[in-house]
């Protein structure tokens, strides 16, 4: 089988989370038998992906240019170089890595999109932007030969919005790329709460920080943020209106294995997102025998299960009362991570590469 990964989100992207799905999920694959796989992107610019170069086979070149239109330099490259490189290619699948409205390679190949979430169309950015559908996204939709979503719940809402066809929507799990750390616990003065990502609006750090403020734990606790940009001026507004000391809270960034002693050392993930197409950081921190807070809405109790204490995201004092309730009970955290070990079982890249094979030789036994 001929396989062949696109340009889109390497051109696209520095880092992120769909450039991690596409290198794990097409670094298992390129090893199964009789499986030829390239990654044709031109001109890219995931770190990650020049990381991976040695395991991967990529057909392009590594741009670190920094510059506004970086991307959209990148971008243009891909779209125009690709078809050419496919057509001596010739692969017998191509799976997209984001949403063209028309074919990235050539146009007699079978075509598979993955769909992460429908963050852009329920909460819009900006916010003045009505929400609503995205015509390039439905185009890509509708010319697909089959989607992949990440969770049942992502694959309800796509349906919902854009009524594709259900015959076409298979839904595989994600996996983490996080594994414990044999490094030294840190060096912990005092308990702290892990908030892990970025902190646009649907992720609701504004609710927590309300939570926070109500719960009094900030006399005694802190809370970590791993990833994202400095507080900007609404959040450090939104802190002094609050009277919360801004040394109560952190801002760190690193690698994968600093992130797992994070997890390891906090007295439990709070993830008071309001939406998510999975929620990679729940399993992450299962992995990492940290215990998880989160809201039951959209796809995170179908990826944490019995293994999370639930809040209304919406409600800070719900929050709150989540935080309190374990920041007091040694006996129910190690319950929590006694079920975060038993439900992270269910969520591997092996089992997603697998997975997704499946699906691409299913399209091509139906031709």
């Amino acid at each position: 089988m001929r396989i062949c990964y696109d340009y889109q989100i390497f051109a696209a992207q520095r880092y992120g989370g769909i450039t991690r799905y596409f290198v794990e999920i097409a670094s298992r694959i390129s090893q199964f038998p009789g499986t030829d796989l390239r990654i044709l992107a031109p001109l890219y610019r995931s770190k990650l992906l020049q990381e991976k170069r040695n395991v991967l086979p990529v057909v392009g070149t590594y741009f670190s240019g920094a510059f506004t239109r970086a991307s959209g330099l990148c971008m243009g490259v891909g779209s125009i170089y690709s078809k050419a490189s496919s057509r001596w290619y010739r692969p017998d699948i191509v799976h997209e890595t984001y949403y063209s409205p028309t074919k990235t390679v050539s146009s007699a190949t079978k075509c598979v999109i993955t769909v992460h979430d429908m963050v852009a169309e329920q909460f819009p950015d900006p916010p003045s932007r009505p929400p609503g559908i995205f015509p390039a996204r439905k185009a890509a939709f509708e010319r697909a030969d089959h989607l992949i979503c990440v969770s049942q719940n992502t694959r309800a809402d796509l349906i919902r919005l854009y009524g594709v066809d259900t015959a076409k929507v298979s839904v595989i799990p994600l996996g983490s790329s996080i594994v414990p750390s044999t490094s030294p616990p840190l060096p912990i003065e005092e308990p702290f709460f892990l908030y892990v990502g970025s902190r646009w609006g649907y992720k609701n750090f504004s609710g927590l920080m309300d939570a926070f403020h109500q719960s009094n734990l900030h006399k005694s606790h802190k809370i970590i943020c791993f990833g994202g940009d400095g507080f900007t001026d609404r959040e450090l507004q939104r802190l002094h209106d609050l009277d919360l000391p801004l040394d109560r809270f952190e801002i760190i960034d690193g690698n994968d294995d600093l992130l797992s002693r994070y997890y390891a050392s906090a007295v439990a993930l709070v993830y008071p997102s309001l939406y998510e197409g999975f929620g990679i950081p729940l399993v992450e921190a299962m992995e990492c025998s940290c215990p998880v807070l989160c809201g039951k809405s959209s796809s995170l109790p179908e990826v944490a299960g019995d293994a999370a204490s639930y809040f209304d995201a919406s409600d800070p004092s719900s929050i709150a009362e989540a935080m309190v309730k374990i920041a007091n009970s040694p006996d129910g955290r190690q319950l929590l991570i006694r079920k975060g070990k038993d439900r992270v079982r269910q969520f591997s890249w092996d089992k997603c590469s697998q997975q997704t094979y499946a699906v691409y030789e299913k399209l091509l036994s139906d031709r």
